[in-house]
């Protein structure tokens, strides 16, 4: 045995991986990680890169169809608007024209019934300008509203006020009124019919079961 003597130095701690050598150490450790690694595959990236662009454009295609489909319906729907505004405007017309014929039959009849016929500021309307027609035809009372853009019809009706007793409403409804109005051509038609000597009975339908 070999004794080292007291005032020898000892030999310095050195490590693995100075003692194997870096050269050694990068043999067994890098080179077998790097070894084991695949080779870069550039077709695999480019196949990769091909799918992206692919899907890509099929999700452009996909957001045009949705663009397409939407301004189609807009177009649609705009046109819709453009027919039910004129649908409106042509109901508007033929209102308006029923309304203003109506008028002028009112206001003949209002002529035929000069003494029984007022006219005056319409209570129970806010735009400014209706007026309501109050006429007593056969002992009943009628009332109708009259728009402003016909008020030049009624210029040979009285015009009183709202307070007058002849404009005061007795409280019929539309059905009561249309009802007035039959009975009161009846009673027109069977004296037109008594005064030249046609109406000889009242005759019915009868018919055995």
């Amino acid at each position: 045995m070999i004794k080292n003597h007291r005032n020898q130095e000892p030999e310095p701690v050195r490590s693995r991986f100075a003692r194997r050598g870096w050269r050694r150490w990068l043999a067994e450790v890098l080179l077998p990680g790097l070894a084991a690694q695949p080779p870069h595959d550039t077709t695999t990236v480019d196949r990769r890169h091909a799918q992206d662009l692919q899907d890509a454009k099929a999700e452009t295609a996909r957001w045009k169809r949705h663009a397409d489909t939407y301004d189609t319906e807009r177009a649609e729907a705009s046109a819709l608007c453009d027919q039910y505004r004129a649908d409106i405007e042509r109901a508007e017309k033929d209102r308006d024209h029923a309304y203003h014929e109506r008028a002028q039959l009112l206001a003949w009849l209002a002529a035929l019934h000069p003494a029984t016929t007022v006219i005056t500021q319409s209570p129970d309307v806010d735009e400014d300008g209706w007026q309501l027609l109050y006429l007593v035809a056969g002992g009943w009372q009628m009332t109708w509203h009259i728009h402003p853009r016909d008020a030049e019809l009624f210029r040979h009706v009285t015009v009183v006020d709202v307070t007058d007793p002849r404009a005061q409403w007795d409280g019929h409804g539309s059905e009561q009124k249309y009802e007035r109005m039959r009975s009161h051509v009846r009673l027109l038609a069977l004296a037109e019919l008594a005064a030249d000597g046609s109406l000889t009975g009242v005759t019915t339908d009868q018919r055995s079961a």
